[in-house]
């Protein structure tokens, strides 16, 4: 029974999300001009969600991965400094005590990256077969959309689904056998990617959305191995990038 508690919280909360996520996608349909805030709105409730269902336990962003060595954290209340306007101290001292362990996920993503990316590539060109060869471009604005492919969609998704979802699952199978040093319970991983490939399929109901199933497994492998989830926030980010890359180069 107490296995099963955490396991029917998650799928209450991922039904609430999931609902929330398809109001706001066809909401400009209702309020024409919202367009450009939907990805926004939706990257806020995540984001917002995960941070508040962490904070319901003590240490419980440290034990979901989505401290981010601090600068998700509220402010400690033993330290007598002034927070300065708006916060922005306190945002600074949270960024330099998270900036070591960020360069390091980092590396680790771009280790990873440098592994996935090329077998991944190849399989998309055979995928798609393009009648041409690719014409690298970069975007209109290249750092925005770096910028929001990080902080708009990796940093939420994985806040939400590999941060909250997939710890809670854990608490509702178990840890898990310790596979090549990395201790993740199959039935955890594979249900936070179906819920993860799911939700896309909400916001746009085509069969080719459910494929982001397979890169989710990536991601809470990372979130596995690395115990937070900067790595797999790193590595999702530029997989988006490659992709779109790759789709305005060859499709």
């Amino acid at each position: 029974m107490k296995a099963s508690k955490p396991l029917l919280e998650v799928l209450a909360v991922y039904a609430g999300i999931t609902a929330a996520t398809a109001a706001i996608t066809y909401l400009p349909r209702a309020l024409p001009g919202l367009d450009g805030y939907v990805h926004l709105l939706i990257a806020g409730l995540f984001l917002v969600a995960a941070v508040q269902l962490a904070r319901r336990e003590p240490d419980g962003m440290r034990r979901m991965g989505i401290d981010l060595g601090g600068v998700l954290e509220p402010t400690d209340p033993d330290d007598e400094r002034p927070a300065g306007p708006l916060g922005i101290f306190d945002l600074g001292r949270a960024l330099g005590r998270a900036l070591p362990s960020g360069l390091r996920e980092l590396g680790v993503g771009l280790a990873v990256c440098a592994v996935v990316f090329p077998p991944f590539v190849v399989g998309f060109y055979f995928w798609h077969e393009p009648s041409h060869e690719l014409a690298l471009s970069l975007p209109e604005a290249p750092l925005e959309l770096a910028a929001t492919q990080l902080l708009v969609i990796a940093l939420p998704e994985e806040a939400f689904f590999r941060g909250y979802v997939q710890t809670r699952l854990h608490d509702a199978f178990g840890p898990g056998p310790r596979v090549l040093g990395v201790q993740v319970e199959p039935r955890a991983l594979l249900l936070q990617a179906a819920l993860f490939a799911a939700i896309h399929f909400v916001s746009i109901p085509h069969p080719a959305r459910l494929a982001v199933f397979f890169p989710a497994l990536l991601f809470g492998v990372l979130r596995a191995w690395r115990g937070g989830i900067g790595a797999a926030v790193a590595v999702h980010a530029m997989s988006n990038l490659l992709a779109e890359t790759l789709e305005r180069g060859w499709l």
